[in-house]
């Protein structure tokens, strides 16, 4: 199931990331988006920034993170979620969510 995490939002774009400008014809709707994500392959606008997530076997042993690299480790992919969602995890559950992660 793709999911849209925010990982391709406008606020996250660096100077050497694209920026497209897609615009929906039917509702005038604009997204500004660093990648149009599985809305390239569907062609459906709810598809715009979703991405299908990989599995989590040996997770660790595959950085960077994201579909474009932007956290180079497992800590800074805990810290994306845990600002992206707002979970309020402390320092110690980060650090054993890292570690669970790691051992997969």
């Amino acid at each position: 199931m793709p999911l849209d995490i925010g990982i391709s939002d406008e606020s996250r774009r660096t100077p050497d990331m694209p920026l497209y400008t897609l615009e929906n014809k039917i509702t005038g709707e604009v997204i500004k988006t660093t990648d149009p994500g599985r809305a390239l392959l569907t062609g459906k606008w709810k598809d715009v920034g979703r991405f299908k997530g990989p599995i989590l076997r040996a997770v660790a042993s595959r950085p960077p993170y994201f579909h474009d690299g932007s956290a180079a480790d497992l800590p800074a992919v805990v810290d994306f979620y845990n600002t992206r969602f707002n979970v309020g995890l402390t320092d110690q559950e980060k650090a054993d969510l890292v570690a669970f992660l790691a051992a997969l």
